[in-house]
């Protein structure tokens, strides 16, 4: 994901602090606008899958982590960290202790998770955030961009001057030696023993011992790299500058380009499993693939830069930004799917017989969802899920052959023929 740094003279670094500067003006015209806690997010283009959720902070949010579909944090400027244990529906403030701006958050389960930011901050929780508490970490960085657990008990963060620092379950990290002395703005651990870190100048670094020793993979481009994600050993994917995707299927061994359809700077990846995948953009781009990264398109677009993404599962996500920003999905990003009715058993009965109606997306509970039998609505339910309802045939419904529909917050579905008898 994104790390602004404005401690180094390399002039890649000043050009991006430059742009980060521009960003910040032009959000902060909009912000002046919102009440607190509301989001800056305007989508672009109409039946998205993503929607907004309400923050609670005006702060810039960098990092995000979801352990599963509904415990999740977010963390950002000022030490600001978010939780939520309901998906996003609400987020409260949890107390970090320090000022200090918080870059990234990751989770190994529901209680256990690290943050670390600015001055080599590195804060961890055993109790979901109830209580959060600062690491040693030694005068190793001077900022730590990202941090990513391997296991239930290995972690490690990466950061400036190819700083790469390890945690085996302690409240001590000790520094592991990179070979590199660029910044470090991505790290990923497929287990606890394969892990990548990505940077600037198309910096890959990995390991296969856990960082015992770390080797430097040829990525074929000069761009700095911001974001990587490894669901397993062998498949990874790596975004930076200029819409720059690079791919591997052999650990690392050989890095491919993708199109990504974009001149957008990438600034983080997420990829739950080997063909599921989602990266964002400096200028508010959500770019998705479902066929492991061979193509990506435009799921949506933002109004403001996105900074971090996290998907648990190929169709819960969240993406963070400036301003308190938070976009969820519960699609995968995509439209959500009106119901469609593919077979009614059976396909005839009277009023109040039991009918089983299979199809897709009627949606987990019925809730405002109705079923009609022509015009009249179907009262009596035996049980409801995403791909089968029964229920009983409407007690005044026309005798006859009638269409069944069901309607849900998406749209109506297809009519089914029904024949009702006397």
């Amino acid at each position: 994901m994104l790390r602004s740094n404005t401690h180094t003279d390399k002039p890649a670094a000043r050009r991006r602090a430059s742009r980060l500067l521009g960003l910040a003006l032009v959000l902060l015209v909009l912000a002046l606008a919102l009440p607190a806690g509301a989001s800056a997010f305007v989508l672009a283009g109409a039946g998205s899958g993503w929607f907004a959720q309400t923050s609670g902070t005006t702060a810039y949010i960098d990092g995000v982590a979801f352990a599963d579909a509904t415990h999740g944090w977010a963390v950002g400027s000022e030490g600001a960290i978010l939780a939520t244990v309901d998906g996003g529906a609400t987020w409260s403030a949890q107390g970090s202790g320090v000022t200090a701006y918080l870059y990234d958050v990751a989770f190994a389960d529901a209680t256990h998770g690290l943050a670390v930011g600015y001055s080599g901050a590195i804060l961890a929780t055993s109790d979901g955030g109830a209580t959060w508490g600062t690491q040693t970490t030694g005068d190793h960085a001077s900022v730590l961009y990202d941090v990513a657990f391997g296991d239930a008990t290995h972690a490690w963060a990466v950061g400036s001057g190819g700083a790469i620092l390890a945690n085996n379950g302690g409240s001590t990290w000790s520094a592991q030696v990179s070979g590199s002395d660029e910044w470090l703005r991505g790290v990923a651990f497929a287990d606890a023993t394969h892990g990548w870190a990505v940077g600037n100048n198309g910096a890959i670094l990995a390991t296969t011992n856990g960082g015992a020793s770390w080797s430097t993979q040829s990525s074929g481009s000069g761009s700095s790299l911001w974001g990587v994600a490894f669901p397993n050993a062998s498949q990874g994917w790596v975004v930076g500058r200029q819409g720059a995707i690079l791919a591997t299927t052999d650990g690392g061994a050989t890095w491919s380009e993708r199109s990504s359809g974009t001149s957008e700077d990438l600034t983080a990846v997420a990829f739950p499993d080997a063909t599921h995948g989602w990266a964002v953009g400096f200028s508010g781009a959500i770019l998705a693939t479902t066929d492991g990264g061979a193509t990506w398109s435009v799921q949506s677009s933002a109004s403001t830069g996105l900074l971090g993404v996290a998907f648990p599962d190929a169709t819960h996500g969240w993406v963070v930004g400036p301003f308190g920003a938070i976009l969820a999905t519960t699609s995968g990003g995509f439209p959500p799917a009106p119901p469609e009715i593919v077979k009614l058993k059976p396909a005839f009965g009277k009023r109040g017989a039991l009918v089983t109606i299979t199809g897709a997306d009627f949606g987990a509970t019925q809730g405002a969802s109705v079923v009609k039998f022509g015009s009249r609505t179907c009262t009596a339910f035996i049980s409801w899920s995403d791909a089968q309802i029964v229920c009983k045939v409407a007690a005044k419904a026309k005798y006859g052959t009638v269409q069944v529909t069901v309607t849900t917050s998406e749209g109506q579905s297809n009519g089914k023929p029904f024949n009702v008898k006397r």
